[in-house]
Parts: structure tokens; sequence; C-alpha cells
């Protein structure tokens, strides 16, 4: 196997594992310690309503394009059907927009591990790389949440 090959594959394989691996480990915190907003999850004023994403970021025209994985794991919570006049899921949906935008924003700081075995240039393609994947599902996740707030 070529040089150039090798190294693609680390960098893919690093990606791969690390997403599981955060996506696992961040499912694992209780739904009670994801109840309310942190310092990461708080919305700002701007988000309150979500139409900032809608008329800025025209996030209603791509956001159903997104992989849904929150039901991947065991404690995942599937978002595609929610019934929105039951309270109970529409918090369910809340703890899980919060569980997910943690898990990205660590997601994103993957890019540190590939400092150890990139190159300078490389890195700064991992850097584009975790940005690029994560921060529409960052700004789904905000989205989604400003709204169920709303209906909550």
């Amino acid at each position: 196997m070529n040089q150039d090959l090798k190294f693609l594959l680390l960098n893919i394989s690093t990606w791969v594992v690390w997403f599981f691996v955060i996506g696992y480990l961040v499912n694992l915190i209780p739904a009670q310690r994801l109840a309310n907003d942190t310092f990461l999850t708080k919305l700002n004023d701007f988000e309150k309503d979500g139409k900032w994403y809608r008329k800025y970021l025209k996030i209603n025209k791509w956001k159903d394009h997104l992989p849904e994985l929150g039901g991947v794991f065991k404690q995942g919570f599937a978002k595609r059907n929610i019934d929105q006049s039951n309270q109970k899921q529409i918090q369910d949906f809340i703890v899980a927009t919060r569980r997910a935008e943690i898990a990205h924003w660590l997601m994103t700081a993957g890019w540190i591990i590939t400092i150890a075995f990139n190159p300078w240039w490389a890195i700064i393609l991992n850097i584009i790389f975790a940005h690029v994947v994560n921060f529409p599902c960052l700004i789904v996740q905000r989205y989604n949440r400003a709204r169920l707030l709303k209906i909550a």
C-alpha cells in the first residue's frame, strides 16, 4: 500500500473512531444532567424563536438533508416523527438537542488528535473538515431547541 493511501486511511479511521467514541460517551450522560442549558448550550437572544436561522441561514431548505443518527445508540432519541402535542416527547427532544450539541462540539475538537501524525497542511485540512462536518449539525440542534422551547 502506498504511503499516501496509508496517510489518508489513518486520517479517515481516526475521525470514524473519534466520532463513534464521542457519540457513545455523550449518550451515557444522564438525561437529568441535560435538563437545563449550560454555558455551552445556552441560546442567545437572537436565536430564541429560530427566526434568525430561517431568515439568514435558510435552515428549512437544508436541515432535513443532514443525517439523523439520534437513534443509533441504545439511549438515543430518533427525532424524525415527533408528535408536537406530546409534552414528554418535546422535553425528550430538547434534551436530545443538548446531547447532540455537546457531541458535535466535542467531535469538532477531534482535529487536535491529528496533530500527532499530520504535517501542518493536513492539520489545517482536518480543522476545516471538523467544522464543515459538525457546524451544520450544531446549527440544527440550536434551531430545533429554540423552536421546541417556544412550544414547551
